[in-house]
């Protein structure tokens, strides 16, 4: 493997099935671009970074609602950090666009670093 890569493994159980599989797609998606990274050609990992971005979106989207019907408590609070997640993947491509591959790889492992801390506090109180 690559220095560049991710490993792709199964994410972290938050103990409900149906978010559990979208982290699973979005890490994949994440380490699919991560992968994708070429200082000749950014057109893989642009798209990819697109994909990833649209679906980590939805999924936000998703676990909000989750969080309504169930009435979860620090609701705000986890709404804050997909929006600091959000940012990041927006960094990521500002400096894949500069093409700064170093700076937005970089950026992606952080990202990738800071989604697996999300998942593994704010999520786990989710439940479907």
């Amino acid at each position: 493997m690559a220095h560049n890569e991710l490993p792709v493994k199964d994410a972290p159980s938050t103990g409900s099935p149906s978010v559990d599989a979208e982290h699973g797609v979005q890490l994949g998606l994440l380490a699919a671009a991560l992968s994708a990274f070429d200082p000749e050609d950014d057109g893989d990992a642009a798209e990819l970074l697109d994909q990833l971005y649209v679906y980590t979106q939805a999924h936000f989207m998703s676990e909000q609602l989750l969080m309504r019907l169930a009435a979860r408590a620090n609701y705000d609070a986890h709404i804050e950090d997909h929006e600091s997640l959000m940012t990041e993947l927006d960094e990521v491509g500002v400096l894949l666009g500069r093409g700064d591959h170093a700076a937005a790889r970089e950026q992606l492992r952080s990202h990738h670093d800071h989604l697996l801390d999300h998942i593994n506090s704010w999520d786990r109180s989710i439940k479907d």
